[in-house]
This record gives structure tokens, sequence and C-alpha cells, in this order.
């Protein structure tokens, strides 16, 4: 009755909103007596220490079941298909990619790069991947991206390594 006598005076109730009373007597659907707030706010309005404690108890007694449920056959079915339909349902929203600055679409909040060839060029220019080496010829310890196939850390060891190999080879 409450919600309706809301509609009928302020109209339609926002979704994510609920009707509140006021003085909290149910019983009374006053005009004055109601207000418009978050459904966040109108829980944190009613979760008392004891329906707290309930809750928290309630939630221990099913846990154990729930988690049977979701690795059953059916719930992981279920999971399946609501996560599919979810996905279909998503609105794709632009976005400025992090290395080139193209924009691009994306479904999700974190995806910061247009392709993958601009994903890789940003961690190799801000050094996620390296690692310390030791060069094989002059033994310093020179940083080196861990997918690069580097053994040596100059040209002059380079130049070392290919005389060192003609030699071997002759």
């Amino acid at each position: 009755m409450h919600v309706i006598v809301w509609e009928y005076s302020n109209g339609k109730v926002p979704k994510g909103f609920h009707i509140h009373h006021i003085d909290k007597n149910k019983s009374n659907n006053e005009i004055k007596n109601l207000s418009l707030i978050s459904s966040r706010d109108h829980a944190l309005l009613h979760m008392t220490p004891e329906r707290s404690e309930m809750s928290r108890k309630w939630a221990e007694k099913i846990r154990p079941m729930t988690k049977k449920w979701h690795a059953s056959k059916e719930g992981r079915e279920w999971h399946k298909k609501n996560g599919i339909s979810a996905w279909k349902n998503k609105i794709p929203f632009s976005r400025n990619c992090d290395q080139c600055g193209k924009k691009f679409e994306t479904k999700t909040h974190h995806q910061q790069f247009c392709s993958n060839s601009c994903k890789s060029r940003w961690r190799r220019n801000c050094g996620v991947d390296d690692i310390e080496i030791e060069c094989e010829i002059c033994k310093n310890k020179f940083k080196a991206n861990k997918y690069a196939k580097r053994r040596l850390c100059s040209t002059k060891c380079s130049g070392i390594f290919r005389s060192s190999k003609k030699r071997k080879e002759s």
C-alpha cells in the first residue's frame, strides 16, 4: 500500500530505491511518513545487531549446502547459462587504448588495450617482464625481457661471441 501511496503522489519508484516508513510504523501510509531512499540505505536502517547476528548464523548454516549445489552438475550448468546470457546482455562502451590512444569498444572495465600487440608493446616499454641475466661472455649482469632470447649484454660481447664461433668452425 505504501508504494501505491508514494507513486500516486510522486510517480514511479526508480530502480534501486525503496519507500521507507519514517516513523517505522508500517500501518502509517500517509505521504508525509514516507520517504524515498536507496535500497542499500534502507537495508542499513533496518539491520539491527540482532538481525545481523541472525543473518550470520543463517549464512553459516546454509554455506555448506550452497557450496555443494554450486559444485554440482546442476549448479555448474546454471552458472554457465547465466554467465553466457549476462555476457550477451552487456552493453559495449568506448575506451582509449593505454598504449596507442586509439578508441576501441569493450564490454569490460579492466581492458586497457585495443590489441595484444599494444599490450605487449606496453609491457616491453614499462619493463614489467624484465629480469636480470648474466652475460655469457663478460659475466656482467644486465636487464632483459624474460621472453627475449638475449644471452649477451652488448654489441661488443656479441662481436666476441661471433668471432669465437667462427674460429671454432674453421
